[in-house]
């Protein structure tokens, strides 16, 4: 990749810069670190934890979820609002047997259409890396 390299951080990566970086990669870490890169946090990973928190499937030690915008902010998160378009041309994105997390896909979907390197643990989104996902860990 040439240029500048923007990157897209899948929801837990963006919790655990929150709340526990230790949980990060050595390389996830230096990018997170360098102000000169820009990382996005999608609205998509905001909606994800507040329906994920409603079910009782995890909490955010302490954090009151209301702020998670704000605090994204203060860390020099930009925050990226899908639009009409990438909602519309999420059919696009292969459907995979193994992974079918909404939240997830549409993450994928979103680095895909906008050319964000994806920073995730999660070993099921390299199944998408033959339809152009860019993906660090």
């Amino acid at each position: 990749m040439s240029g500048t390299v923007s990157y897209l951080l899948d929801t837990h990566t963006f919790l655990w810069s929150l709340l526990d970086t230790s949980k990060l990669s050595g390389a996830v870490r230096d990018i997170l670190e360098n102000n000169e890169n820009s990382v996005f946090v999608s609205s998509i990973s905001f909606w994800e934890v507040a329906i994920k928190e409603q079910l009782g499937k995890f909490s955010l030690d302490g954090i009151n979820s209301m702020l998670l915008p704000n605090i994204a902010r203060n860390y020099d998160f930009e925050i990226l609002n899908p639009e009409a378009y990438d909602f519309i041309t999420y059919k696009e994105l292969p459907l995979q047997k193994e992974h079918k997390d909404p939240f997830d896909r549409m993450l994928i979907h979103l680095a895909i259409r906008k050319n964000l390197v994806m920073l995730s643990r999660d070993c099921k989104f390299r199944l998408y890396e033959p339809d152009g996902l860019q993906i660090l860990w």
